[in-house]
């Protein structure tokens, strides 16, 4: 902790002494004026930026403002609801007051949104796009994930990944094809996204579920920013595993033996010694308890950005450092930490009046450091009573010779323990077996060039973007082993008389490398544009696009690769009717020859019926937009082979001759060949609008969309006999239909110094398997006319609570049948209930999610809260810690098992200690209704006042504490914020300072 607050004092001393150094000057020139709108009227609180931004200044509520700057040179003027402007020096030296001009309502510079390929004044925007503008956000709410910010907040987006339920989207940052996970949100400058066809449909094959489009921030002219973020917090686990005791765990597992018929195992003498005797030897080890890990990890992060520049060259700089502790409350793992360093360099230069050109370079580098074997993946299967961990070595004869021979042990307390069937083990591991370090690097490299040809045509532009990006991941790791001991115990008091070894101890102090693995992404781009507008009337717009993209990753023999032609023409009419045609000619190389391209043509209409003279009476409707797009779009995105159109072979065992001394692979085919495999196909309509009332207080974007997803590849075997499979060719066969509506709304108000707005999302997302690839023995097993998220699977009746009831129900073809069991419905009638009863049970994806958000502001402190949940799926209890059989590790889940007292309340089957696969298999019984709503980020920010701000050379200084992933509201939560297996999940804390110069 005290580190942490050194490091933050250190950066803020480092800020002030860069602001103090950009203050001083020589022999300052003072300037006095007033900024005034068209019409005369001062405007308050204008800021004014002279030297590049090095002096700053701001007008009092007359719009009187005086900037001392050292020589005569350009004046930056901004102003909320106003247009910022250039002064040169000729513009205000002999001028008493200077003009700005008052934003056009949806066509200012503020309005500008990034589409494919674009950018696109919010009144001409056609498609169904929804837009977050980060700067914005992050005023209020310090979130850094992508993920996290994407999640709840944007109109038509189903968690952070799923773009109207249909599928997972294509993400693009700065003009092609990336990775967001290593991308912190300080980065980002605005994130678009792109839903429907119309809109998405210049990046081709890739664009067939919609595309997030991310632009990261660059550095504006005349206007030197230096900003810093600090903050330091912690986690605690949401929710840990529950597991029985070892004493608990005999019971039961007697219990379960007796239930199939067999002896007990652990005699009522050995409980009573594993319940209240020594630990060490009769342990009872719960892995999830505070000798193993902590209540809480510390956090922490630290990033600084700088941007400015001028009319010729400008600038932006990122870097970042965030640490995360560990969980682990032993050995290596208690001190071990993860940290990710991530630094960015975005420069814009103009080379001639019509040459500009963009660099990028980003470079992260993720360093995890982790014991040595898999703890949570032991922690869920380990059961308590195997082995203690740990030997205590005061319980050991000092004479014994493996002891005093002994090359290691734990803090000279301990030795390791196991058995001969356990020989390692996460406790062990962590603090003998050495460390693991995952390495992450990530390198990304842009190269823009604009070519301004508005000389010889005008509008006429010409743009170009290479990018390459590379990835490694690997594990720097020392790998130790080491000895396990099995003590023998006297038989008359709590002492060690020998020791089993078991392995020896070395520690060979060498570094090895591992488990490497690479990505590689290569894209370009050139694009030729047009836009004019004649008259003030006719706005014209025309693009014509080369895009090509290659991704292989070290596993890959081909690679992913995505190569189209687009064309985009655009019309308006005095920004009251608008019109978008865009298209793309498609290119695959996993289809045969003749088939490899396609053309992908789409629509987009809107009108702007607020400029219409009838709407006029109807004051209270300040804008009213609606649009209507429709599309085709061709995609080998769902094609998972570069080969399914050729005839291809396998092998098939081995063949001896010759007394065999000789043999042979035999070869069969795999698949039938099919010269006419073509595209998956995307069709859809999408119809919206857009709307802002009484006073542009209430904004609201709503979307009616329906798509039909066909010729989707599969391998048909229900219209070929049996006997045909292995020549069953891949064939354009299956198609699904999603349909659904998304409404997205904010309100604002004011009441002097209280400000309010609230922010809410809705979607309703469905789906339909219109033809399926199916020959089931029974229709109620059918998916055709089923969504496509359908669970499928037997419906419980119960449980059977006697012999007689066994006998006198239809019998079941799951093992043998006893009373505790699942009892399960005959659908078909056939008088047997197996895999041909299973029906529609649910669903996993829900069709209702919608997300809320608010922000209250007095004066300088402003709260913030938004939340997201879901309605209408069902989850399904299905791992091990809810189905237990044989010899496995039992959970608190299990207590509420059926028994011949408990048949009323029974909760749980009987316990079985051989494998059940009656029950479990997918049903009804382990299904739960998974709605819910999680309050994910709550935020409360006091902003220092601006004339304090100044006084310590600062632009802007805040405070902030914050929540993430807060409460969770649901029935079924228990089941909800359980990790198995793996990390759990976190509810984080944390105190920061954001500060700008």
């Amino acid at each position: 902790m005290k580190r942490i607050y050194r490091y933050l004092s250190c950066l803020l001393l480092f800020c002030q002494v860069v602001a103090v150094a950009q203050k001083k000057a020589p022999a300052p020139m003072v300037i006095k004026s007033i900024i005034t709108d068209e019409n005369g009227k001062p405007i308050p609180n204008a800021t004014i930026y002279g030297n590049e931004g090095i002096a700053v200044s701001r007008t009092d509520a007359s719009g009187q403002f005086t900037i001392a700057i050292p020589t005569l040179g350009d004046l930056l003027i901004e102003a909320p609801g106003f247009e910022s402007a250039v002064f040169k020096p000729g513009d205000y030296s002999n001028q008493e007051k200077l003009t700005l001009t008052p934003s056009p309502f949806l066509f200012g510079q503020r309005d500008v949104i990034n589409v494919a390929f674009s950018k696109i004044k919010k009144g001409n925007l056609v498609n169904a796009v929804s837009v977050l503008n980060t700067d914005e956000l992050r005023q209020f709410d310090n979130t850094q994930s992508i993920s996290s910010a994407l999640t709840g907040l944007i109109p038509g987006m189903l968690g952070s990944s799923n773009v109207r339920g249909i599928g997972s989207p294509m993400f693009v940052v700065d003009g092609l094809p990336r990775d967001v996970s290593t991308l912190n949100l300080s980065e980002v400058a605005q994130i678009s996204v792109l839903k429907d066809i119309n809109s998405a449909i210049l990046y081709g094959n890739d664009a067939v579920n919609g595309v997030v489009l991310v632009t990261t921030k660059r550095g504006q002219a005349y206007k030197k920013q230096i900003n810093a973020t600090a903050f330091y917090g912690i986690s605690r686990p949401s929710a840990l595993p529950e597991y029985l005791s070892s004493a608990d765990y005999m019971e039961l597992y007697n219990e379960a033996r007796v239930n199939d018929g067999l002896s007990v195992q652990y005699s009522p003498a050995v409980i009573q010694n594993f319940r209240t005797g020594n630990t060490y030897r009769y342990p009872s080890v719960d892995y999830y308890s505070g000798d193993y890990l902590k209540k809480l990890r510390p956090f922490s992060r630290a990033m600084v950005d700088f941007s400015g520049g001028n009319n010729v060259a400008t600038y932006y700089a990122n870097a970042g450092w965030t640490q995360t502790g560990s969980l682990y409350n032993f050995g290596e793992g208690k001190s071990m930490k993860s940290n990710v360093f991530n630094v960015r360099g975005n420069i814009d230069l103009r080379i001639s009046p019509w040459i500009k050109t963009a660099l990028d370079a980003v470079f992260v580098l993720n360093d995890n450091a982790q014991p040595q074997g898999s703890f949570f993946a032991n922690a869920a299967t380990l059961r308590p009573n195997l082995y203690s961990p740990l030997i205590p070595i005061s319980l050991i004869d000092p004479e014994n010779a493996l002891l005093k021979a002994r090359k290691n042990d734990v803090d000279g307390t301990y030795l390791i323990g196991g058995t001969a069937a356990y020989l390692t083990s996460p406790i062990a591991s962590g603090y003998a077996g050495g460390q693991n370090e995952q390495l992450q690097r990530v390198f990304s490299f842009n190269n823009r060039i604009d070519f301004d040809l508005s000389r010889s045509i005008p509008g006429l532009a010409f743009h170009t973007n290479l990018s390459f990006d590379f990835l490694t991941l690997y594990d720097q790791f020392i790998s130790n082993s080491y000895a396990a001991y099995e003590p023998t115990w006297s038989d008359k008091e709590d002492r060690i008389v020998s020791l089993k070894k078991y392995g020896e101890d070395v520690r060979s102090g060498t570094q090895n490398v591992g488990n490497a693995s690479y990505r590689r992404r290569i894209g370009f781009y050139g694009l030729l544009d047009y836009t004019n507008t004649v008259n003030d009337v006719h706005q014209i717009t025309g693009s014509l696009l080369a895009y090509l993209t290659s991704d292989k990753t070290q596993s890959d023999i081909q690679g992913n690769k995505n190569a189209n032609l687009g064309l985009r023409l655009g019309y308006g009419f005095k920004n009251k009717y608008l019109v978008d045609f865009s298209s793309a000619f498609v290119n695959s190389v996993k289809l045969p020859e003749g088939n490899r391209t396609a053309f992908s043509p789409s629509l987009g209409l809107a009108w702007v019926m607020s400029s219409e003279g009838f709407m006029s009476s109807l004051s209270f409707i300040n804008y009213l937009k609606v649009r209507m797009s429709a599309g085709l779009l061709n995609s080998d995105n769902g094609i998972s082979s570069f080969f399914n159109y050729d005839e291809r072979y396998t092998t098939s065992g081995s063949y001896s001759w010759y007394e065999g001394t000789r043999s042979r692979t035999g070869v069969v085919a795999q698949n039938g060949g099919n010269a006419n495999l073509a595209f998956e196909k995307r069709k859809e309509l999408n119809i919206g609008f857009q709307s802002m009332l009484f006073g542009n207080r209430l904004s609201l974007d709503a979307n009616v969309f329906t798509s039909l997803y066909f010729d989707q590849i599969t391998r048909p075997q229900s219209i070929y006999p049996s006997y045909f499979s292995s020549f069953i060719p891949y064939q354009n066969f299956e198609s699904s239909t999603y349909k659904g509506a998304e409404l997205g709304l904010s309100y604002r108000e004011n009441w002097g110094d209280f400000k309010l707005v609230v922010g809410a999302n809705v979607l309703y997302a469905d789906s339909k398997v219109k033809k399926r690839d199916e020959l089931y023995a029974s229709s109620n097993r059918n998916r055709t006319d089923q969504p496509v998220d359908a669970r499928f699977g037997l419906v419980s009746e119960g449980f059977f609570n006697s012999r007689s009831d066994i006998d006198s129900h239809e019998p079941q073809a799951f093992g043998t049948i006893k009373p505790g069991d699942l009892k399960y419905k005959d659908q078909n009638g056939d008088g047997v209930i197996d895999a041909n009863d299973e029906v529609r049970i649910g669903r996993w994806q829900a069709p209702w999610s919608y997300g809320l958000n608010l922000r209250l502001s007095y004066k300088n402190l402003t709260l913030f809260a938004r939340g997201n949940g879901r309605m209408g799926a069902d989850g399904e209890l299905s791992n091990n810690y809810f189905w237990v059989d044989g010899d496995d590790k039992y959970s608190t889940f299990v207590l509420n098992r059926w028994t011949e007292a408990t048949q009323a309340t029974a909760t749980f089957p009987r316990l079985s200690s051989i494998a059940n696969t009656n029950n479990y298999r997918s049903s009804n019984f382990w299904l739960y209704r998974d709605n819910y709503f999680t309050i994910d980020r709550v935020q409360l920010t006091y902003s220092v006042p601006v004339e304090l701000s100044n006084k310590l050379n600062m632009k802007g200084f805040s405070i902030f504490a914050d929540a993430s992933n807060l409460v969770m509201i649901s029935k079924y939560r228990q089941f909800k914020e359980l990790n198995i297996g793996t990390e759990t999940q976190y509810r984080s804390y944390s105190l920061g300072l954001n500060i700008s110069f």
